[in-house]
């Protein structure tokens, strides 16, 4: 039996791996339960595991993470992985061992080969909550094992200051559930802090509003945080390169889930840009980005004073 799964770390994962091991021995000791990992565990050794048979049982599992070849097999290890023998194996597994392979968020491709030849000899599970309601629907699942109640505009700002991050939305719940079983808005607030894309959001807001008094706070509170000026203009590009890319997307017909694949960007991020676009002039957004671009190369030359100069930036809005 050979499993692909493709999920960031978290309880949700860890319990789809205690259920299948459990499916398959119903004791870990070391003859028939080994963990390893593809970058740091060589492929000899691997394979060694999945060909030796287990001890006092007729079964084993095997799991092996960071399945760095799905990616890009050209990576660089303290040693030589021949993974022409790895492709041996499934093509001529053993039938008592069970491997299961964890691949993260930053080793998925859709495109890959291996991933195409699992899905014939054995199966293939994604979890990395990519479509829009992915995340709401596991956040529905988070309260009611906890037995909490949480408001809709909670639940809405919950995610919004989790991003797309599934480890940090169970992190955040179970800190919470610790002090109140019933999740406000205001209580999110208080216990979930910012991230610093959603300064930079409501930063883009407040430049594109033309709000001065609203860019001066947001960038004073950026200011007090010690963020770097070069770090904010990396930012704030990123944003506004966002923001034109899902316009022109949006007008080829695309929807959310489409252009939220094709940019690797989380689909309530498409979402929430998509619904200010309309207030916005894309003339000023590609403008603005040469603006950056502008600055960023001044700063980094050493020309100027680079808070004066991004403060004459956001003056200039």
């Amino acid at each position: 039996m050979i499993k692909l799964i493709i999920s960031e770390p978290s309880s949700f994962l860890k319990e789809k791996i205690d259920k299948y091991v459990s499916s398959v021995i119903s004791e870990r000791n070391e003859f028939n339960y080994n963990v390893f990992d593809f970058e740091t565990n060589p492929l000899d050794e691997i394979i060694d595991s999945l060909n030796t048979y287990p001890f006092l049982d007729d079964k084993k599992v095997v799991i092996c993470k960071n399945p760095y070849f799905i990616k890009d097999a050209k990576i660089k290890l303290p040693f030589e992985n021949k993974l022409e023998k790895l492709d041996e194996y499934l093509n001529n597994p053993c039938d008592f061992s069970s491997l299961l392979i964890i691949c993260p968020k930053k080793y998925y491709n859709a495109k890959s080969k291996f991933i195409e030849k699992i899905k014939k000899i054995g199966s293939v599970e994604s979890y990395l909550f990519d479509k829009e309601n992915d995340l709401v629907n596991y956040l529905n699942d988070l309260v009611t094992k906890n037995n909490i109640k949480i408001t809709p505009n909670a639940k809405s700002l919950l995610i919004q200051r989790c991003l797309d991050d599934v480890c940090k939305l169970e992190q955040e719940v179970d800190k919470m559930v610790l002090y109140n079983n019933t999740i406000d808005e205001s209580y999110v607030k208080q216990m979930v802090a910012r991230p610093l894309e959603d300064d930079v959001f409501s930063l883009t807001n407040a430049l594109m509003s033309k709000n001065k008094s609203e860019i001066m706070k947001i960038y004073t509170d950026l200011k007090l945080l010690k963020i770097e000026p070069i770090n904010l203009i990396i930012l704030l590009a990123s944003q506004y390169r966002l923001m034109l890319q899902i316009s022109i997307l949006s007008k080829q017909n695309f929807n959310n889930d489409e252009i939220a694949s094709k940019l690797e960007v989380h689909p309530y991020r498409v979402k929430v840009i998509k619904q200010q676009l309309y207030k916005y002039d894309i003339e000023e957004i590609k403008n603005t980005l040469v603006s950056l671009a502008t600055l960023d190369s001044k700063i980094k030359k050493g020309e100027g004073d680079r808070y004066i100069d991004f403060e004459l930036f956001l003056a200039s809005k």
